[in-house]
């Protein structure tokens, strides 16, 4: 039997080290930190015999909400947990008001998703490296805290959702705005949740120059980026940045006003 319970307010570190043995890495304590802190978020843990056993995160959006970080110990894989795991998720998105769950899947966990109902709408990439220049009709600034009425209209436009609860989290508010005759045409801002920036834009032009501006260098940078958006993956792949990973966008529940052509990188592979 796999038992799901919430997060207690000490396992803070312990389930970071948890899912960091389940595969994700050192760097998923940021990325889980924004779940257990949040109102918006929960984190459950999965037990056998007492035993944490795997966990998962999730984020709520009110008629949206993503499952990500959804990991178990390699010993105990193939006997229920990530499927216990999942459907916990779920039911505790759709008690906040989740009409749709969306996650991405790799290909270990995409069969697990299929068979509780998730459908395939995309897919992603991850892409690491330093940009070169980009020519562009916006000019660019730091972004201010009054940006944040355009930040939240524009992320709205792009992916059919209010993640506001993540907008507003941002603090201090630290990144680009693009601006076309004065008014806010992209942004491009930093989060302690992953390893790149998050770029959203009205036009390909815009993206593009936030992308070049965001991830210039001096060093390289990690960002991630939906397929379909050809402009942003040309640039990408002109300046030499080299693909390190990829997932599929899953969804339960009607689709949603999803404008992949709008995301120039995402916050991560948890919540887009």
């Amino acid at each position: 039997m796999t038992d799901i319970r919430d997060l207690r307010a000490d396992e803070g570190r312990s389930i970071g080290d948890l899912l960091s043995r389940a595969g994700f890495g050192p760097t998923v304590a940021g990325l889980v930190a924004f779940p257990r802190e949040s109102p918006h978020g929960d984190v459950l843990v999965a037990e056998r015999d007492g035993r944490a056993v795997g966990g998962v995160c999730c984020a709520s959006f009110g008629r949206t909400g993503w499952i990500g970080a959804l990991g178990v110990l390699p010993d105990a894989r193939r006997r229920g947990a990530g499927e216990a795991l999942t459907k916990a998720a779920c039911g505790r998105l759709q008690e906040r008001g989740a009409e749709t769950v969306l996650l991405f899947a790799t290909d270990m966990g995409r069969p697990l998703y299929e068979r509780l109902g998730f459908e395939v709408e995309g897919s992603v990439t991850a892409w690491r490296g330093t940009a070169g220049t980009a020519r562009a009709d916006v000019a660019m600034r730091v972004v201010r805290d009054d940006d944040r009425p355009a930040l939240r209209d524009l992320d709205r436009a792009a992916t059919g959702e209010d993640r506001a609860p993540v907008l507003d989290a941002l603090e201090p508010l630290s990144g680009l705005v693009a601006e076309r005759a004065g008014a806010p045409a992209g942004w491009a801002v930093t989060s302690p949740w992953g390893a790149g920036v998050a770029v959203c834009a009205a036009d390909e032009t815009a993206g593009v120059a936030l992308i070049a501006a965001a991830t210039g260098g001096p060093g390289s940078s990690t960002i991630v980026v939906p397929d379909t958006n050809a402009a942003a993956a040309d640039a990408l792949s002109h300046w030499g940045f080299s693909p390190t990973s990829a997932g599929a966008r899953m969804r339960l529940g009607p689709p949603v006003a999803w404008r992949p052509e709008m995301q120039f990188g995402l916050f991560n592979l948890f919540w887009g």
